[in-house]
């Protein structure tokens, strides 16, 4: 093949041939990444804020329950009787005025007879407003704590679920990895991540951990056997920046946003499920620090995650089985009937809004940032086509066993294959597309094939190939309203949650302390 920067003879075949990439050097093309972090970052705090509005038709009367609730059980106890009273009947009473505008909220919907008429939904709306604040606020304190704990585990359920260990030091190429790593980490004027190494034949590595200063890399034997010295210090390179510029954070702040949603199913769960009480106990203990090591605060917070998952769907036999009576047992969960049905379309709601308008952009943000990686991993190595080639190398491999649902982590690695109960959270693959990867490497001076950046729309093909092309075209147009009738079905539920919460939990809340 020619070298970089010529044009290819005409006898060499098209899938061979350099493609064209428009040059840019690494201080640029981190500048780039850094400002469209700015614009996706802003997109997925206003969808997350959407499903937080959509969360608080529940949790706000659940918090106005617990609360007015336990200061009348303060007050029976003596406890500033006539203090707790007037404050558990004061929410009772904000609990009534919300509930009268949400049925004067209903009952403006009535007269919507076209888009011109939606304004006279807004005065009542915004008297509805305030019954987001307390879930929004909840929400908020949830979220920072479970980032705190995720933060304190450092990773440690992907190091004990790939059984890391530490680097032999009698073996040669695992002492020189170390001083590759401790290379790599002066030259980025970041503290030295720690290193383990994975027993396993495929050719990756990952960073976890909780702060910039704890990072750990896991190398797996595959990649130190397989690739040279200028592959290994591309990919070391990587995890470095990666670790340097706080991906290892943002992974933490957006499972902590995804266990969030998980903490409030789970509360809901309480009456339907053990697991449900496990998770919310263990997250009391981790969180008091009666559990302190990495490796149970991982296990917690998974528990909670998995409060979204389709296996964590409400097993009431299981849990009302304690009660011998079956006449017993049906009549004490008729009253409960409401509060399953909220659980479980909440779940389907909160899954759907994640897939459909939370996971594309916090998709975008990650490759967004594995991009900005890969520019630094080329400004410390100073060799583009070392990272192009362990890239390549990598994206034939997989990630380690036991890395399944953690494959964001690690430097390339193709999505979870376990379906609704696998994707029970980040629903796609975060990481850019190879050939994309290997394309920017190119434009930053790499030697990349055509085969492995082609563009993904080739006129030339689609003149030569004009059935399959249009074969596509048709799926792509049946798509398109199999897409519409998933956003309606999802809005359709969204307002069914919203109506059943808003307007039994208000009511409910209202009747019992008011």
């Amino acid at each position: 093949m020619p070298p970089a920067g010529e044009t290819a003879a005409p006898d060499t075949p098209r899938w061979e041939q350099r493609a064209p990439a428009e040059r840019t050097n690494f201080f640029d093309e981190q500048t780039r990444r850094r400002r469209s972090a700015w614009v996706l970052a802003g997109v997925c705090l206003l969808i997350a804020s959407m499903i937080g509005v959509v969360l608080s038709s529940v949790v706000t009367p659940m918090l106005l329950l617990a609360g007015g609730g336990l200061a009348q059980l303060l007050a029976k106890l003596g406890i500033a009787p006539g203090t707790l009273r007037a404050a558990s009947n004061g929410l009772g009473h904000w609990a009534t005025t919300q509930s009268a505008n949400f049925g004067l909220f209903i009952a403006s919907l009535d007269r919507v007879k076209g888009l011109g008429d939606l304004g006279v939904t807004a005065a009542p709306l915004l008297r509805l407003a305030p019954v987001a604040i307390p879930a929004l606020v909840a929400a908020g304190l949830v979220w920072a704590v479970l980032r705190r704990l995720s933060l304190r585990g450092e990773g440690g359920d992907l190091i004990a679920r790939v059984h890391a260990r530490a680097p032999d030091p009698h073996d040669a190429q695992e002492r020189q990895l170390g001083n590759i790593v401790e290379e790599m980490a002066i030259s980025a004027g970041v503290p030295a991540p720690a290193l383990l190494l994975i027993d396993a034949p495929e050719i990756n590595a990952a960073a976890v951990g909780g702060t910039r200063g704890s990072a750990t890399l896991l190398v797996t034997r595959g990649l130190l056997d397989q690739l040279d010295r200028d592959e290994t210090s591309a990919v070391v390179a990587h995890l470095v920046a990666s670790a340097g510029a706080g991906d290892i954070r943002l992974t933490h702040a957006v499972l902590a946003v995804f266990q969030t949603f998980g903490f409030f199913v789970t509360f809901l769960d309480l009456p339907f499920r053990w697991s449900a009480w496990r998770a919310l106990g263990g997250l009391s203990l981790v969180s008091v620090g009666l559990r302190r090591s990495p490796e149970e605060i991982e296990r917690t917070l998974l528990l909670i995650e998995q409060g979204m998952g389709a296996d964590a769907m409400p097993d009431v036999d299981t849990l009302w089985s304690v009660i011998p009576s079956v006449r017993l047992r049906k009549i004490l969960l008729v009253p409960l009937l409401p509060l399953l049905l909220i659980s479980i379309i909440l779940r389907v709601v909160l899954f759907l809004w994640t897939a459909l308008f939370l996971n594309p952009p916090l998709g975008m943000i990650w490759r967004n940032r594995r991009y900005a990686a890969d520019a630094m991993a080329v400004q410390l190595t100073r060799n583009p086509d070392g990272l192009a080639r362990a890239l390549s190398r990598i994206g034939e491999s997989g990630v380690p066993g036991g890395g399944e649902g953690r494959e964001y982590c690690f430097i390339h690695g193709p999505p979870s294959r376990g379906g609704f109960k696998e994707r029970r959270t980040i629903t796609t693959s975060l990481h850019p597309a190879l050939a994309r990867r290997l394309q920017r490497l190119g434009a930053l001076g790499a030697s990349v094939e055509q085969s492995r950046a082609a563009r993904w729309l080739d006129y030339k093909m689609i003149a030569q190939r004009p059935g399959p092309a249009l074969l596509v075209v048709l799926l792509l147009l049946l798509l398109v309203p199999l897409f519409g009738v998933l956003v309606l079905g999802a809005l359709y539920l969204t307002a069914i949650v919203i109506t059943m919460g808003l307007a039994a939990g208000l009511a409910i809340a209202a009747g019992v302390l008011g």
